[in-house]
């Protein structure tokens, strides 16, 4: 039978009005600033949470962070390239766990595009506190649901895993296969969170506070046609939203994993300053230095991790300056454009790892410990240099075989570019 649940979006008219009052980029970045003391020192808790703690996610709502997370026609942040990545450096550098919630979680301002306005609308005019949507599945059937279609609409039921922001999110967008053997048929239905279960299965060595657990639908859900949509109509609304004016700006998942790496730098940085604080406070067992701060080697570490640094940044510029440029131009990447672009974010997030790796190794036996914020810090940006879309090697035999001249079919990759 279908589910009462149905007709959850579709609120009363009063609902339909959503509030416009966006921060400017130079506001969120000032607020998180003074927002960071709070948020270093809530990054254990949020671990041991799981989540990031809801006092976290009212503090952030209220200093406006989560107009990231908000479609720009709804009232959302319409930022360029680079103020949205000075907005996650400066929350990375406060708890990259938290800066990567947030940023997973504006998922959601590009499917919002893809169902009809009377259903999206009130999600976005009904007060929430924290994002109010996440998005997830679809690069493989592993990690979606299925969907079957009857007479008004569509019986979903599966486990959507990593499902990050959904701790915080009053809906979900789920993506969905149509046909047992056609991977090609694929399609996203919105739900809200009484519709599903939301596991308590998420325990990662890295990025724990992130809360990426399952999602659930155990028995069939009846989702109607209107709260329903695919690739192709995404494609097309967004043609006609960009007609409008109203459309995103150009660049897409690259875009979105470029402006990201502003979390990884401002991880990085918060490393260096942890390392320098305490580099004069303590000896090097077995060494004749009885401060670190006088040892070479602890010149060549710091001196090379901030070379490491520097270079990450000076690619992230040229890529979100490239970024910035093809918008002021009215133009988009090109698939080749996308292939480098992914290969700059994978070197940046794995270069920062890298050399918060070396001044862990460079801390002693000392920073194992729990309680030592640099030994999380660590594990936060590896963890997020292993997602798939940063994985270092697979974006760098990418653009390699790219450079050679090499054409081959990929794979796999995300709902939107399987479509054609």
């Amino acid at each position: 039978m279908p589910s009462s649940h149905g007709a959850a979006l579709v609120l009363e008219p009063s609902l339909t009005t959503v509030p416009d009052n966006r921060p400017s980029a130079d506001d969120l970045v000032a607020g998180l600033a003074a927002l960071r003391p709070w948020l270093r020192d809530k990054q254990a808790d949020a671990e041991r949470q799981r989540r990031v703690p809801q006092e976290t996610v009212e503090r952030l709502d209220n200093i406006g962070i989560y107009c990231l997370t908000t479609p720009a026609r709804f009232g959302g942040a319409d930022f360029s390239s680079r103020e949205l990545f000075r907005i996650y450096e400066a929350l990375g550098a406060g708890c990259g766990a938290t800066s990567w919630t947030v940023w997973a979680s504006t998922g959601g301002n590009l499917w919002s595009a893809a169902f009809p306005e009377r259903v999206v609308r009130p999600i976005y005019a009904t007060p929430w506190v924290g994002n109010r949507t996440c998005a997830v599945g679809g690069s493989t059937r592993r990690l979606a649901g299925t969907a079957r279609k009857v007479d008004g609409g569509w019986m979903v039921k599966g486990a959507w895993f990593f499902a990050t922001g959904g701790a915080h999110a009053s809906h979900a967008y789920l993506a969905v296969y149509l046909d047992d053997t056609d991977d090609t048929k694929v399609g996203m239905v919105l739900v809200s969170r009484d519709e599903y279960v939301r596991l308590d299965d998420w325990d990662a060595m890295g990025l724990a506070a992130t809360g990426s657990a399952t999602l659930v639908v155990e028995e069939e859900l009846f989702v109607p046609d209107a709260r329903f949509s695919s690739p192709q109509i995404l494609i097309q609304r967004l043609a006609e939203l960009q007609a409008q004016g109203d459309g995103l700006r150009p660049g897409g998942l690259a875009r979105s994993v470029m402006v990201g790496t502003g979390n990884a730098l401002g991880m990085a940085e918060h490393a260096l300053e942890l390392f320098l604080q305490s580099i004069g406070k303590k000896p090097i067992a077995y060494s004749p230095y009885a401060r670190q701060q006088d040892a070479p080697v602890t010149h060549l570490n710091v001196g090379g991790v901030q070379m490491q640094i520097k270079a990450a940044r000076r690619v992230a510029e040229a890529a979100l300056d490239e970024l910035d440029s093809l918008y002021e131009d009215g133009k988009d990447t090109t698939p080749a454009d996308m292939v480098r672009l992914h290969a700059d974010a994978a070197y940046i997030w794995d270069t920062c790892a890298t050399a918060i790796e070396t001044l862990f190794k460079a801390s002693g036996a000392s920073a194992i410990a729990k309680k030592q914020p640099l030994q999380l810090v660590m594990r936060n940006c590896r963890a997020g240099s292993l997602h798939a879309v940063h994985n270092v090697q697979t974006c760098m035999e990418n653009y390699g075989r790219q450079l050679c001249g090499i054409q081959v079919k990929q794979a796999s990759g995300n709902v939107l570019e399987r479509v054609g």
